[in-house]
């Protein structure tokens, strides 16, 4: 119970005070599609949906859960990762073993981070992700203070729009699922980036006919990028973070 009582409050701590706050303007709006531990699916249905668009994507990547099977269904192999690198899609870091960051010390966070940085660096030569999100959207105030130094941004599963001052150690993002009519809720979320000049990340994991509870379909995917990029740009989460000003140190 009292370990259960420390994590819940260390993820609503975490969810509420700042630790990297970054002014966000962006004219018009901009929007952007990440994938979570990268199914096999998220990159050849789902990227093939961007692409048609002529948009990439963020690919939140875990080496440790290459080539398995789970409730996603299949993960992705090692080549997908240079393949979605080949194709301008950003391969982005989300721990080598897919930690909870609210349920493990720093250290153990920041040797594993490392573990999977030499794994994609060895798949792509010479790269090393610059960005972050944070598995099963756990947190902490110690993890946000360490990883907002090792990363240039991180983000969480906090819905919303990133506008006006945002949060770069905990970036809000949108879940696309297909139990969520997103005729509605999600034209309504790109409707209001570009009235407040905001950020706004979406984001799933397995995009298939039958999906997880964590993924939506390909029609569904479609429809929401389909609108997305109609109405104002669509980038990964570097180009975004690029065409922002710098973000300030972190506090902790």
């Amino acid at each position: 119970m009292r370990a259960s009582l420390s994590t819940h409050l260390a993820r609503r701590l975490g969810r509420f005070i700042l630790t990297r706050p970054q002014k966000v303007t962006w004219p018009g709006g901009v929007v952007s599609f990440t994938f979570d531990d990268f199914p096999k699916s998220a990159l050849d249905t789902g990227g093939a949906i961007l692409e048609g668009y002529g948009v990439q994507g963020t690919y939140y990547t875990a080496v440790g859960l290459a080539e398995t099977v789970g409730n996603l269904g299949r993960m992705f192999d090692r080549t997908d990762v240079d393949a979605a690198h080949r194709r301008g899609h950003e391969i982005a870091c989300h721990t080598f073993h897919h930690l909870d960051c609210g349920r493990n010390k720093t250290q153990t966070l920041l040797d594993d981070i490392d573990d999977n940085a030499a794994a994609i660096e060895g798949l792509i030569g010479g790269y090393t992700p610059t960005n972050f999100a944070f598995p099963f959207g756990g947190i902490s105030m110690s993890a946000k203070g360490a990883l907002s130094r090792r990363f240039e941004s991180c983000r969480g599963i906090g819905d919303g729009v990133n506008a006006g001052t945002a949060d770069f150690a905990d970036l809000r993002a949108n879940r696309v699922r297909e139990s969520i009519d997103e005729s509605d809720t999600y034209r309504r979320l790109v409707d209001e980036a570009r009235a407040t000049d905001g950020w706004l990340i979406f984001y799933t994991h397995d995009v298939v006919d039958t999906p997880s509870p964590f993924g939506c379909t390909p029609d569904q995917l479609d429809r929401v990028v389909a609108y997305a990029a109609r109405t104002c740009p669509v980038l990964p989460v570097r180009d975004v973070v690029a065409g922002l000003a710098s973000p300030a140190p972190a506090i902790f």
